[in-house]
């Protein structure tokens, strides 16, 4: 009997939402207990610790309700021949795999579609918003964002079109690094989706801050402080 020492953890990053993999072998924990991984936005994804009797602890970030989730499981379980699922239990969706990658690869596809499916029918939801509506908000928002530069139509008036951008809780800010412009879009209401796709182009200005927020049908400038 052949035993697999090297698994693949799927993963949706709760920060930025791409899904990230991450491949682990168990010689990982030859010297130290713990190992954890980070997407390539800089963010945590999932920590896993070795603990008593051949157990794991797995703790991951989730991107819908905001919280991080700790499950323990056996050695077999994470390097087996089956999938092992990483959810969100309190909305019951699926956030990750871990197993063989081939499997993790074609059963987190589903990740990223469903993922698309709720962020898009945010957009269009009329009612209430829910708990963990923000993150869709956000994710949309650096949709909106990542075509614009696709099209020439986010940058700064000083020539700089590779600005850097930063995700808060409550807001995206936006920074040319050569003048020191900075923009401001607020995640707090799902109504900016709609004012920014009214926008048209994003262009910040030196010594000036460019806000949008559901308090204005335009964006506005302030100068900065």
């Amino acid at each position: 009997m052949i035993v697999s020492t090297v698994t693949t953890i799927g993963i949706q990053c709760a920060k930025c939402g791409e899904v990230q993999f991450r491949t682990v072998s168990v010689f990982d924990f030859s010297h130290f207990n713990e190992e954890s991984y980070c997407c390539s936005c800089g963010a945590p994804i999932i920590t896993l610790r070795s603990v008593e009797r051949g157990n794991y602890s797995i703790e991951y970030p989730c991107i819908y309700c905001g919280e991080s989730h700790y499950i323990v499981a056996k050695r077999g379980s994470i390097w087996g021949d089956d999938l092992f699922p990483l959810t969100c239990r309190g909305k019951e969706l699926p956030l990750g795999y871990i197993g063989p990658r081939h499997k993790v690869e074609n059963s987190c596809r589903d990740i990223k579609k469903t993922f698309v499916q709720l962020a898009s029918e945010l957009v269009n939801d009329e009612e209430t918003e829910s708990e963990f509506d923000n993150f869709f908000i956000v994710y949309a928002v650096m949709e909106k964002l990542g075509k614009m530069v696709e099209r020439g139509q986010l940058g700064c008036r000083c020539g700089n079109y590779n600005l850097s951008v930063e995700i808060l809780s409550d807001r995206i800010e936006i920074v040319c690094e050569l003048c020191h412009a900075s923009g401001v879009i607020y995640t707090d209401n799902k109504e900016v989706l709609r004012i920014l796709d009214g926008v048209g182009s994003i262009f910040l200005e030196e010594n000036m801050k460019w806000c949008l927020n559901d308090s204005y049908k335009s964006h506005h400038l302030v100068k900065n402080k």
